[in-house]
């Protein structure tokens, strides 16, 4: 069984700009998946999916915020599986 220990980090080394410069590298690290992005693009337009679809499935989203890329996913792994969950959302 895993337990986890919340208590409240008091920590005072690290103090709030250092925090928050680590959030905006997370933030950055996070969204910021080019490849994985741009070959699930290609891959839903050449499995059929016309842009305007593609861009109601989104709804001003970018790919990776709308299909998450899993922990060690390839790009090629990413856009059959991101275009397999696009099909679904937009049948439904």
């Amino acid at each position: 069984m895993l337990t986890y220990d919340t208590t409240r980090n008091t920590r005072p080394d690290l103090s709030p700009e250092p925090a928050a410069s680590l959030g905006r590298a997370l933030s950055r690290s996070v969204r910021s998946h080019p490849s994985h992005e741009r070959a699930a693009l290609v891959s839903a337009l050449d499995d059929g999916l016309m842009p305007d679809e593609v861009a109601q499935i989104l709804a001003g989203r970018r790919v990776a915020e709308a299909f998450p890329i899993r922990w060690g996913e390839s790009p090629e792994a990413y856009a059959s599986r991101a275009v397999s969950e696009m099909f679904v959302a937009y049948l439904q």
